[in-house]
């Protein structure tokens, strides 16, 4: 019988056992190191996002007062036609850009988080974002209700939206933040917690009209104007004014206006009492208020929808006792109001009524 070499197998054993024990080693390490690339990878994705200015994108509405980081293959758009902004990838085939949507970003004004009608609600979730209130929701698009105009595709389909109150104010406005169901949900999430709402520095606003207050020296926000005590004769009004005259004496002189800062042209002809108005929509501060200039030339103004950027020229005032000026001597009136629904009246009959107002000098 042959002598088996315990030594020899020992020594194969002793050897196999260092050689499974390197390659373990080796697995280890490398996935370790796997492991720690995919953290440091995921730590440096900031280098693939670009910080934006909604504010300054071309025909973007005044609701839109707000900062974003999105991927740098991304691009926006306005989309006028719902008030709404674009997001989406220029690197995917499809066409048009509203099918590379990525995400869809629209608004609306309340006292409170709403739903629509047209839609199924699966999911509601109440969030932070960035100290907003805020609710993320899954809806789908009910039964019937015909596909939404001037949307992605799938904004009809099922898909998270998230809505943020942007102010504390009573109406607010309300972000409604919709996210392709394709789009990897770690975008999403950086997307929303990158967002920073911008407080416009009311010291940048424009004046409506050059040595703006200076020429207010008749009528002040507030005055009690009867055809007896007016300063201005022969006086047809009589109440509480609801915004400030701007005078000039010099009737030949060519007076332009100027927007007081990025707004979209609500209304924009002609008004009894006024001859031209002009009514613009801004965002201040996330709070919605209307510029209204009264007694211009109604062939001056900018046509309504028209989006207009703060100090441009958008009209010239109307020549004295015509009918650009609804038969007034040539000024301005200029009022605020608050919330975007628009009153005409230049007197109201009580103090209370004027709350629906602003005095134009708390900004100047």
């Amino acid at each position: 019988m042959q002598k088996i070499n315990t030594k020899k197998y020992l020594l194969y054993g002793i050897l196999s056992v260092l050689v499974i024990g390197v390659i373990g080693i080796f697995f280890y390490f490398n996935n370790n190191n796997s492991v720690k690339s995919e953290i440091k990878s995921q730590s440096a994705d900031t280098n693939i996002y670009t910080k934006i200015d909604i504010s300054k994108i071309n025909n973007i509405d005044s609701e839109f007062e707000f900062s974003v980081e999105i991927p740098k293959e991304w691009k926006v758009e306005a989309v006028p036609a719902v008030e709404a902004i674009n997001f989406y990838n220029f690197l995917n085939n499809a066409n048009p850009s509203l099918e590379k949507s990525q995400i869809f970003v629209r608004h609306f004004e309340a006292n409170s988080f709403l739903t629509l009608s047209t839609v199924n609600i699966l999911e509601r979730k109440e969030i932070t974002i960035n100290g907003r209130p805020a609710v993320q929701y899954i809806i789908e698009k009910k039964t019937g209700v015909a596909n939404f105009l001037n949307q992605p595709t799938w904004r009809s389909q099922k898909h998270t939206v998230t809505d943020i109150r942007v102010s504390d104010s009573n109406p607010s406005v309300f972000l409604v933040i919709a996210k392709n169901p394709e789009l990897d949900e770690a975008i999403y999430q950086h997307f929303l917690e990158s967002i920073g709402f911008s407080k416009k520095d009311t010291s940048l606003l424009f004046e409506p009209v050059k040595e703006f207050k200076e020429r207010i020296t008749k009528k002040l926000f507030g005055t009690y104007i009867t055809p007896e005590t007016s300063p201005v004769q022969l006086e047809r009004f009589k109440g509480y004014h609801t915004g400030v005259d701007v005078e000039y004496e010099d009737i030949s002189q060519e007076v332009d206006v100027f927007a007081i800062t990025n707004g979209t042209v609500i209304f924009s002809e002609s008004a009894s009492g006024y001859g031209g108005v002009l009514v613009i929509k801004h965002n201040i501060n996330s709070q919605n208020i209307l510029t209204l200039y009264g007694h211009l030339d109604p062939k001056s103004l900018p046509a309504q929808g028209s989006i207009v950027s703060g100090g441009q020229k958008v009209g010239v005032l109307g020549a004295n006792e015509t009918s650009e000026t609804g038969g007034e001597r040539k000024h301005l009136h200029f009022g605020m109001l608050k919330g975007t629904n628009i009153d005409f009246r230049g007197y109201v009959e009580t103090q209370n009524e004027l709350l629906t107002w602003y005095n134009p000098l708390e900004f100047y």
